[in-house]
């Protein structure tokens, strides 16, 4: 019924419109659409299944049977909690080799450390050197005086060329020492770290706090990394995926607020836009969003399906117009309508946009004629002649 009011009224202003322009040579022609109901974008409805924040599947990283089951299905943990063991045996022994190959390595390192600080290697040369050198300048100069003779001389010089070749090699020797010393205890502190994580990975734990939902193995099972042996989810928050369609994309934004109905439940939850995707899927045109819930159902609701909706919601239709009969000047925001053959200035309060079209919230009523074009710039009052009404089938069909 509200249709067909709209449509008679339309009608009767388009005969009226019409018939003055017979007489009207030189009026502007214009050309116009009908205000028109659509489907608002509050009102539409998309669903979803709620999920948790994060879920992770553990893997593993010992091979080994199964020695112990420490947690079940439906338990919350912290971060680090044991969720399984893995014989360790093999492990404990491969760890205490690696203990005492560092204690060995970090004892050399330390003697090392030791007889460079104190020169044990070095001092016994340092003093046969200082000695021959001494001995070599004494017999200079009584050389330089003719008191000894050239083979005397020559003999002092070999004794302090050897002796400074011996300190050399005694400190290259204590250098070297300190650093083989040191690598091999930086060897065995790898050795020893592997050793350890070899060990430590015998205890399988949850990497994150929250619900396990899936024990995938039992006692006496050989697990490998290659098998998914628990499932851990992070249940402090949830999550509803949506696809958005790229005609709509633009009415939302993050933290655009939504109820989310949980039918089984019968609850209703609040929630807001956390993410949109950059781009469309190339083969859908839609856009991934992610829904955050902002509160706790009082059951867990993952699994459940949602149905989300723009919490603004409003009952009823919306009018909507061709955006580009819209125009804006210091005044504010107005459209051009047509009024007794006339082009009237109406102020509107524009809402959400949707394709070419755009929600009036308030200034004009269903069927009301909206000037798109004219021959000329429009005055407020001008006598019009109506060229052509445009039609907006989308909205017939229901697509704005």
């Amino acid at each position: 019924m509200k249709k067909l009011t709209a449509v008679l009224m339309v009608t009767a202003m388009l005969s009226s419109a019409l018939s003055g322009c017979a007489g009207a040579g030189r009026q502007t022609e214009v050309t116009v659409a009908a205000a028109k109901e659509g489907k608002d974008l509050s009102a539409m409805v998309w669903q979803g299944t709620v999920e948790a924040l994060s879920s992770v599947d553990i893997i593993p990283a010992a091979s080994g049977k199964v020695t112990q089951i420490m947690a079940k299905e439906g338990d919350h943990v912290e971060a680090g909690a044991a969720l399984f063991q893995i014989d360790n045996q093999d492990a404990s022994l491969q760890l205490e080799q690696a203990k005492a190959g560092y204690q060995a390595a970090q004892a050399s390192f330390n003697s090392a450390q030791k007889a460079n600080q104190q020169n044990t290697v070095v001092k016994p040369a340092q003093i046969s050197f200082t000695t021959a050198s001494d001995n070599f300048n004494r017999i200079k100069v009584l050389y330089a005086s003719g008191d000894v003779s050239q083979t005397d001389y020559e003999a002092a010089k070999a004794q302090m060329d050897v002796a400074q070749v011996q300190l050399q090699a005694a400190q290259n020797n204590q250098t070297t020492t300190c650093e083989v010393t040191k690598a091999q205890l930086e060897s065995a502190k790898a050795a020893l770290d592997i050793a350890q994580k070899r060990y430590d990975d015998c205890v399988v734990v949850s990497p994150i706090k929250g619900l396990v939902t899936k024990i995938s193995v039992e006692a006496g099972q050989t697990v490998s990394p290659q098998i998914k042996a628990a499932t851990v989810i992070d249940d402090r928050g949830k999550k509803v995926e949506i696809k958005v369609a790229d005609i709509d994309i633009d009415q939302i934004k993050a933290g655009t607020e939504v109820n989310v109905n949980l039918q089984t439940l019968g609850e209703s939850l609040k929630g807001s836009i956390s993410d949109i995707s950059a781009v469309s899927d190339s083969q859908t045109g839609m856009f991934d969003v992610t829904v955050s819930l902002e509160e706790e159902s009082t059951n867990s609701a993952i699994g459940l399906m949602a149905d989300i909706r723009i919490a603004d919601n409003k009952e009823g239709n919306s009018v909507y117009i061709p955006a580009k009969s819209v125009q804006s000047d210091d005044s504010g925001t107005y459209v051009y309508k047509v009024s007794d053959n006339s082009a009237v200035k109406a102020s509107v309060t524009l809402g959400k946009k949707k394709n070419a079209y755009i929600e009036v919230t308030n200034g004009l009523t269903t069927g009301d004629l909206v000037i798109l074009q004219s021959s000329k710039p429009l005055t407020d009052g001008e006598k019009i002649s109506i060229l052509t009404v445009k039609q907006q089938d989308k909205t017939e069909k229901g697509e704005i």
